[in-house]
């Protein structure tokens, strides 16, 4: 009977692919998993390039959902109708959700991005904590800076863009050529950029607050918003061949409900992580934001 019992469980099991780190989902999972009749989820963390080219095979890890930052992936996705049509989201919940993806992909949540700061490594230069992408031309920050590459992480190729946008095409480039030359590596991967900031290998870089928030537990490190952070969706969808599409779709309706977006805040994913996605105390923010109620 136990033998029956796990090969049933795992054929429950729910495959989520995600973009994040496995710190970012650990917890999400273990509080989901704690609810009535929840099936057990295991997590492919890859970049997306490399989902991509998963997933435009023939699914062969059997893939239910994905949880990402990343609208380019999830557009591409559509494209190759890869992806479930999802009924019954609060327009309101997806008003952040590109109109091209909105018939398939949710917002569960929402982060910004910003600068991670060592403090110790920036002591021992001698040197003051940048603040915006302009502090990270200025010539004192040589071989004292990390990013990753935008080729590969989606998640600095929105940072890029939202940089383009506000600063125009000829000033936009001219600050990240000049920030190019103050770097001491290129990371390929958005997380990686933290850990190596986190290990003191260089004293400061741009990160999106999901990734910051989980390591600001040491007192070393700190986070700030770029005063004109661009607002980035989590998103989250299911895939078109899912054997399991209504339990994909009962775990997203959890991450829609009152309890769920609070454990996306206690998990330190970035959800309404600063005050310019909402001016009030957190308990209202689901109100503000009518993310919960689904």
């Amino acid at each position: 009977m136990s033998l029956l019992a796990s090969r049933q469980a795992l054929s429950k099991e729910l495959v989520m692919a995600t973009t994040f780190s496995p710190g970012a989902t650990a917890w999400i999972i273990q509080r989901w998993q704690t609810q009535p009749g929840s099936v057990m989820i295991r997590t492919l963390n890859r970049t997306s390039s490399s989902l991509e080219q998963l997933l435009d095979t023939a699914n062969a890890e059997n893939v239910d959902l994905i949880l990402t930052s990343s609208p380019m992936l999830l557009q591409h996705l559509q494209e190759h109708q890869k992806l479930a049509p999802f009924d019954n989201a609060l327009p309101e919940s997806q008003r952040l959700v590109p109109e091209s993806i909105r018939s398939t992909s949710v917002a569960v949540a929402i982060s910004g991005f910003g600068l991670l700061i060592n403090r110790s490594a920036l002591a021992a230069r001698h040197l003051s904590p940048p603040a915006d992408w302009a502090d990270l031309t200025q010539p004192k920050y040589q071989n004292a800076l990390l990013m990753s590459s935008p080729s590969r992480s989606d998640t600095n190729h929105l940072m890029v863009e939202s940089l383009l946008q506000q600063k125009g095409w000829e000033e936009g480039w001219a600050t990240l050529l000049a920030s190019a030359g103050n770097l001491v590596t290129i990371s390929s991967r958005s997380f990686g950029v933290a850990d190596k900031i986190k290990s003191g290998l260089g004293v400061a870089g741009p990160v999106i607050d999901n990734y910051a928030n989980l390591l600001l537990n040491d007192p070393h490190l700190a986070f700030t918003y770029f005063p004109r952070s661009a607002v980035s969706p989590t998103y989250v969808a299911v895939l078109k061949n899912s054997q399991h599409a209504s339990e994909a779709r009962r775990f997203i309706r959890y991450l829609l409900s009152p309890e769920g977006q609070r454990i996306l805040a206690d998990a330190n994913t970035g959800i309404y992580g600063h005050s310019r996605f909402c001016n009030t105390d957190f308990d209202d923010k689901l109100a503000c934001l009518n993310l919960s109620g689904v």
